[in-house]
């Protein structure tokens, strides 16, 4: 499906400037189910006996981690892009 969309032009390279409530919504519930993986992914890397499978799970919930900074980094930004347009409103009235 990712490919498909790439292919035709269909997916974003950058977040929108403008997040609406039901996106802020969606990125809430993203950072939960990443968190929740990242953390299922170390606890099963602990419980692990092999090495390999450790390993994988490790780097597996590695990546589950990233996401969840990278959208959280994300929404900071949409943050203090916010918070500044407020504060450039209220000088302006």
């Amino acid at each position: 499906m990712y490919q498909y969309e790439a292919q035709r032009g269909m997916r974003m390279s950058e977040p929108p400037q403008i997040i609406t409530t039901k996106d802020l919504l969606y990125l809430e519930d993203a950072l939960s189910w990443e968190l929740l993986a990242s953390k299922k992914a170390y606890h099963f890397a602990a419980e692990s006996q092999d090495p390999i499978i450790r390993q994988h799970l490790e780097h597996l919930a590695s990546v589950h981690q990233q996401h969840y900074q990278t959208l959280l980094k994300h929404l900071q930004t949409h943050s203090q892009q916010q918070s500044t347009q407020y504060q450039n409103n209220q000088y302006r009235n």
